[in-house]
């Protein structure tokens, strides 16, 4: 049904007040945000086949849906929102209990809001036994308690999205591994590839803020909203935790049968003056080791793709993506998907990508778990969602954190070459981490 205005990041912190599980997916330049609320049904997916276990069910349970009212909008209707960890066979710490390898929701209440307008998704999974009438004077109750919780958005006020900053809070950093020790890590993924036994490996390190007082997710979302609007905002909450970030990098979209990838790879800093930035850039352009870096991303893309698409377009140089502090290669994907595939089937061939995990890609990983000492969960996991008719889009959960009360952990990960440095390595790391950094402490 067609909803107020509501202003998205405010709709999702008021939910806590009704459901502790919430989910938000927002671009803020692309005019599409999506809101959900508990859930009507639920599943989590354990097993190393959980994208095609969470495809089956999902069709099962969707080929039954009765909808009504709905305009044919994206993210409008009943949608499946959540994501999956990095990484399905390393066992969980307690860092990320509530966060098992696969979890997604079809949430009790769903906000969309697309083409200046805001709908509400009302979900409920009935029975014979079930009482419409009950079920529905439920859902209108939560959606009034929702809607009138001070999220709606007063006539030329600004919305939420379009700016915000990070309130200031004394914290305490500390590293989960000592600089010398995660530079080694390095240096002996560098001896490993110069031996031959893989290409690329992405190593990825841990950063630990402590503060006297919670950290605040909608302060979180509302300061990278103003600072990064080209990415997708993202949170994940589930009871005391909420994870969430803002990430350049698209996994996959699917949309009227059209794929669009992207290879994000390489990256430099941001110059202090236009001329300075440019330079900078070129410096990027011009680098063998990033090049190759972001060549080998794009063949696997390529090759993954392949298998489920008919048809795949692709740049043949890259070019530079600008973000509020760094820059990246970039290289964007078309293709149109074969007959018989959904948007999970892409996910399960692209995921993890050799940004995020190496090539080949089981070797990476074998020496991630074994070296890397670090609990990814998440963290460059899979986060999105998908329609009825298996569409919708998935980003790469990087530029993140997991906020629980008054700790927050913040991950940034490393493309390492045969030609890497250890340093500059971990220099790109403190870059990567900045963004989160900033939006928790307002430095």
């Amino acid at each position: 049904m067609p909803a107020p205005a509501a202003q998205i990041v405010t709709l999702f912190e008021a939910g806590q007040l009704i459901a502790s599980d919430r989910y938000l997916w927002a671009r803020p330049n692309d005019d599409l945000a999506l809101v959900g609320l508990g859930h009507a049904w639920t599943l989590d997916v354990l097993e190393a086949s959980r994208f095609r276990q969470a495809a089956r069910a999902w069709q099962h349970l969707i080929s039954g849906a009765i909808g009504d009212g709905q305009p044919g909008l994206p993210g409008v209707g009943p949608i499946l929102m959540g994501g999956f960890s990095f990484d399905a066979v390393r066992p969980a710490s307690r860092l990320w209990q509530n966060y098992p390898p696969g979890h997604l929701v079809l949430p009790r209440l769903m906000a969309t809001r697309t083409r200046g307008q805001t709908w509400v998704t009302y979900n409920a999974l009935v029975s014979a036994a079930s009482d419409p009438e009950m079920e529905a004077a439920a859902l209108a109750s939560l959606s009034e308690q929702w809607f009138g919780s001070g999220a709606m958005t007063a006539p030329g006020s600004n919305d939420d999205l379009s700016g915000g900053g990070a309130g200031q809070a004394p914290v305490s950093e500390e590293e989960l591994r000592p600089a010398a020790e995660w530079q080694t890590d390095v240096s002996n993924a560098i001896d490993a590839i110069r031996r031959g036994e893989l290409e690329k490996v992405v190593l990825a390190r841990g950063v630990q803020l402590r503060s006297a007082q919670s950290f605040s997710a909608q302060r979180a979302l509302q300061h990278l909203a103003a600072h990064y609007a080209d990415c997708t905002l993202f949170a994940v909450a589930r009871g005391a935790s909420c994870f969430l970030g803002a990430t350049p990098e698209q996994l996959v979209r699917l949309r009227d049968g059209e794929v669009k990838a992207m290879s994000l790879a390489g990256s430099i800093g941001r110059g202090q003056t236009p001329e300075e930035d440019e330079r900078l850039a070129h410096t990027l352009l011009d680098s063998a080791k990033d090049r190759r870096e972001h060549a080998v991303v794009v063949n696997a893309m390529l090759e993954a793709l392949g298998k489920v698409c008919s048809r795949l377009d692709v740049s043949q140089t890259p070019s530079i993506l600008k973000l509020d502090n760094i820059q990246h290669l970039y290289t964007p994907l078309t293709g149109w998907l074969a007959d018989g595939h959904t948007l999970l089937n892409l996910v399960e061939q692209l995921h993890p990508t050799p940004a995020v995990g190496g090539r080949p890609r089981n070797a990476a990983l074998r020496l991630i778990r074994e070296c890397e000492k670090l609990d990814r969960g998440w963290y460059a996991g899979p986060v999105g969602w998908l329609d009825r008719q298996g569409e919708g889009e998935f980003s790469v959960a990087i530029r993140s954190a997991l906020l629980h009360a008054n700790v927050a952990t913040l991950f940034a990960g490393c493309g390492i070459m045969a030609d890497s440095d250890p340093e500059r390595e971990y220099a790109e790391s403190r870059l990567k981490l900045a963004p989160m950094l900033a939006a928790l402490t307002g430095q």
